[in-house]
């Protein structure tokens, strides 16, 4: 005997970026301040031509087109009855200490100093404005902007440098600063065949209202629950990426890699990168090109670290190894799946000319999932410390090699080590900065008929 099936999302009804990722070049991530519910409701409302569902548009894909999120002062801003009915981390926001436990934003990333000074919690929308050349993205700008002037809701600019918008670099396309190759993996959003699928990638855990999820989705019941159908949560997270100190950790640190195994600088530089992140810089996994980068494993996927029980390929605190443990037992004793997040990033500012290295760059980064603490925060907390798992690392308080906040000992280990086959290991007693948080919104892309009663329409 076999569950029913569930019946699929209606992608009609699902806002795009959450189904399917854009290859527009060009994009702009707007913030907004409602005054009240009357202009919040025009201004949806003016919007709604440009919102884009995740219906297949077959071979006429948009010149330009929208997404919209709203925070949780802006969703009671519409409906104040339901204030309280959504979940605590979604509520109190990422800058509260339950989130902050998790995400361990400090120093130069502590939340007081986000979003150019701006409070916290005036963020009520973010539009996701998206264009396949500069004039179309331009043209639908103008019209967000005119209508938040022509409904009373107030844009706010996050930079300090060039218009203050958080728009991306296009040149880069599919690379961050750092040199990476990005965008590579994300989950496959399989349809379960019944709820008593486990699989992390299934949508059902990224759409709100499908049973099945292992990392507590919700609201699911009432009228939070019916306003939170096929909707997903956005994590929108802007990270400085600070590549000079990057850039000289890899040339002072090389002269090491250089006397251990040999090669030129410049060979020791690469090699240093590619175990920072587990990937080369191409994409590369170091799992099946341990050696050099090849062209044919640059979007690899199908791979696992269940074989490099000693770190000899891709060490244990690699980016991609920690965010990803893939076959790698975690969380001893339990079935908890690891938690997977849809990411839809792009790269802001223009890359550095180096020696000079001013100017603001970054990842504009929208993490989706339907679970911000079991998914998004969960995660985030195995990136600061790498303590998820007995099997995982020989030292539970290492961090995230490329992105985690540099939590000062004894909360967490910055030191980085790289095994060394026939030798002993490479050991880099502390890890820089190499990321600063610049802000962070909790944000729900509503459905679509969400979107239309908003607006009255």
């Amino acid at each position: 005997m076999t569950n029913t099936p569930m019946p699929p999302p209606d992608p009609r009804n699902v806002q795009g970026m959450i189904l399917r990722g854009y290859t527009h070049p060009y994009s702009c991530h707007m913030l907004f301040t409602f005054a009240g519910k009357p202009g919040a409701a025009g201004f949806i409302r003016a919007l709604l031509p440009y919102v884009q569902s995740a219906q297949d548009w077959g071979d006429d894909k948009p010149a330009r087109m929208l997404n919209i999120s709203l925070t949780y002062n802006g969703i009671v801003t519409f409906e104040p009855a339901l204030a309280g009915q959504f979940p605590t981390e979604f509520q109190q926001g990422p800058w509260s200490q339950g989130s902050q436990a998790s995400l361990g934003d400090t120093g130069p990333s502590d939340p007081s100093l986000w979003w150019n000074g701006y409070a916290k919690d005036a963020i009520h929308c973010i539009v996701h404005v998206y264009g396949m050349t500069a004039d179309a993205l331009d043209s639908l700008v103008a019209t967000v902007s005119q209508a938040a002037q022509a409904n009373g809701v107030s844009e706010f600019l996050p930079l300090k440098s060039g218009s203050g918008r958080l728009e991306e670099y296009a040149p880069l396309r599919d690379f961050i600063h750092f040199g990476y190759h990005d965008g590579i993996d994300n989950p496959a959003l399989g349809w379960p065949p019944d709820p008593a699928s486990t699989d992390p990638s299934d949508a059902n855990n990224f759409l709100i209202g499908y049973p099945g999820s292992a990392f507590s989705p919700g609201p699911e019941t009432g009228a939070a629950g019916k306003f939170a159908k096929d909707g997903c949560y956005n994590a929108f997270r802007i990270l400085y990426q600070d590549v000079k100190a990057f850039d000289q950790f890899l040339t002072d640190n090389a002269p090491k890699v250089v006397a251990a195994i040999g090669g030129s600088q410049d060979q020791a530089m690469e090699w240093l990168a590619a175990k920072l992140v587990g990937r080369w810089r191409n994409g590369s996994p170091l799992i099946l090109s341990p050696d050099a980068p090849d062209p044919k494993t640059s979007d690899a996927t199908k791979f696992g670290y269940s074989g490099d029980t000693a770190a000899l390929k891709c060490p244990f605190a690699a980016h991609s190894r920690v965010a990803n443990p893939r076959d790698e037992p975690t969380f001893p004793g339990t079935d908890t799946p690891v938690p997977r997040l849809l990411r839809r990033g792009m790269p802001y500012g223009a890359p550095p000319a180096p020696p000079d290295y001013d100017g603001e760059r970054g990842l504009i980064g929208l993490f989706l999932c339907g679970a911000l603490a079991g998914q998004f925060e969960q995660l985030y907390s195995w990136i600061n410390v790498n303590n998820f798992s007995d099997v995982f690392s020989p030292n539970l308080d290492t961090q995230d090699a490329l992105i985690a906040n540099r939590i000062p000992p004894p909360a967490s280990d910055p030191s980085f080590t790289i095994p060394v086959p026939n030798g002993n290991p490479i050991k880099i007693p502390s890890l820089p900065q190499f990321i600063v948080t610049r802000g962070t919104a909790y944000g729900l892309l509503p459905s679509m008929a969400t979107l239309r009663s908003l607006a009255g329409t």
